[in-house]
């Protein structure tokens, strides 16, 4: 099985098709040279301070990380986070509408997806590679195995915009294309690890979305120089927990400079009827 690859510009019906039959999507001409130095430029201040030690979650040791990305780098945020073709996708695949019964009415609400963690990695020589895993384990999900895609089964999509071509001698992202319909059985990856395993190999300018409930990892770097550098987004469903607390990466202040769409997945809009509120009021007024 292999990773589609789908121009920026075709119908978002095709990546729908995609992401629920794959569970990943590559995005040719998602974004340009240019505009990848200025991001470059905007993250390396804080990769050069970083140490290569972190063991958080998938990290293995071997990685840099720039992390509070969202306000850290203007062009991730409002060229890459921001991107309509993700945010469509977020909207479709996170969003939640329910519809409840106050006494003898019906009540139809949206809880529109939030951010859940922006952070730009860096690899170079030696860095091994990551344990296949899901990132939606952070939510605890459970999932039930299915032969096709039904609405509302994912609570995670992740934007993968790569400052450089990504390789599988430098490390690309393995992902498991299909395992998003798997359940929470040990997955049969092979006894060398590699059955259905597929190298989300990119060129500059593309990106890679993927859904919290496939299986993926960073792959080994094994070239003798050289640096591995992925801007990475993720956005959850909008009743969960995030895994970086936006309250406290972001001051008010900062925020008050975003567009419309950063705020909201920022939290800065109240997911109706009741959550996100500050003293009975849709926080947006903070921001005023």
């Amino acid at each position: 099985m292999s990773i589609q690859r789908i121009p920026y510009d075709s119908p978002r019906s095709a990546f729908i098709s995609a992401l629920e039959k794959d569970g990943c999507v590559i995005a040719t001409g998602f974004t340009n040279a240019e505009t990848l130095e200025i991001a470059r430029q905007e993250v390396q201040p804080y990769l050069d301070v970083n140490d290569e030690k972190s063991q958080v979650g998938a990290l293995n040791g071997g990685t840099k990380v720039c992390t509070k990305l969202i306000g850290r780098s203007k062009t991730v945020r409002e060229k890459f986070f921001s991107d309509p073709l993700y945010q469509n996708m977020v909207h479709h695949f996170l969003a939640l509408e329910t519809t409840n019964w106050m006494g003898a009415e019906p009540s139809t609400n949206v809880c529109p997806p939030l951010l859940s963690i922006s952070i730009t990695m860096s690899s170079g020589p030696g860095t091994p590679a990551q344990k296949l895993h899901r990132d939606d384990k952070n939510h605890h999900a459970r999932h039930v195995a299915a032969s096709s895609y039904t609405p509302n089964r994912d609570m995670l999509l992740g934007l993968f915009v790569p400052g450089c071509d990504t390789t599988k001698a430098n490390g690309a992202t393995r992902v498991v294309p299909g395992s998003h319909l798997s359940d929470d059985e040990q997955p049969d990856f092979g006894e060398d690890g590699t059955k259905g395993v597929v190298d989300a190999e990119l060129k500059i300018g593309e990106a890679f979305m993927m859904l919290g409930s496939t299986y993926h990892g960073a792959g080994t770097y094994s070239l003798p120089d050289g640096q591995r550098v992925v801007h990475i987004n993720f956005c959850c469903c909008g009743n969960l927990r995030q895994e970086e607390i936006p309250w406290l990466s972001y001051p008010v202040e900062d925020v008050k400079g975003y567009s419309e769409v950063v705020r909201e997945r920022l939290g800065y809009k109240q997911s109706e009827p009741n959550l996100g509120w500050v003293d009975l009021r849709s926080p947006e007024f903070l921001l005023a």
